[in-house]
């Protein structure tokens, strides 16, 4: 015969059983949740960045060339040329912005280094001394500091993967082979 305590113990095994697969379910579901939503934030982020305009803004911005930084500021400072400022800062914040979302955890390292990941080391290895001196002259120390950490990141996912790889001095101007 069956005993009201063990129909009691069988129904709260069942109820328990219930809670923890609700709670394995939710957990799962928030996993694939959290996924979804860092793919719709990198696509929304790298938009703007591999389109038309997106690719003629990078790469007139990466054949700027400079001796010093007071020849950077006749040829492109924002005084002299308004135009190459505003290009150059909407890249700016754009790397500086992926930095911070990094740091954040909102989006996922190594996607975003098989994604850009090259892209990021190799800007961040041109603009560099010339943000280093903005920070001194005009916008203090952490100034575009998450550019410098996705940099940073980036680099680091290199040596993990165990790539090999410096930006090229010419940066991505073509050199014909030697005869």
């Amino acid at each position: 015969m069956v005993s009201f305590q063990d129909v009691q113990t069988a129904y709260y095994m069942v109820a328990a059983t219930g809670v923890l697969v609700a709670a394995v379910f939710y957990v799962l579901n928030m996993k694939a949740t959290l996924q979804t939503r860092q793919a719709q934030l990198f696509t929304s982020l790298q938009k703007d960045m591999n389109d038309y305009q997106g690719q003629l803004r990078a790469r007139e911005l990466y054949y700027m060339k400079w001796d010093s930084y007071d020849d950077f500021e006749k040829k492109y400072g924002s005084d002299n040329n308004p135009e190459s400022y505003a290009m150059r800062i909407s890249s700016w914040t754009w790397y500086n912005s992926l930095g911070l979302m990094l740091k954040q955890g909102l989006l996922n390292e190594d996607n975003v280094y098989d994604y850009v990941g090259t892209a990021v080391i190799l800007t961040w290895s041109h603009w560099e001394a010339i943000i280093r001196e903005q920070r001194v002259r005009y916008m203090g120390p952490d100034w575009m500091g998450f550019y410098e950490y996705a940099a940073g990141r980036m680099k680091l996912i290199q040596v993990k993967r165990s790539i090999r790889w410096e930006p090229p001095k010419t940066m991505i101007e073509y050199v014909p082979d030697k005869k």
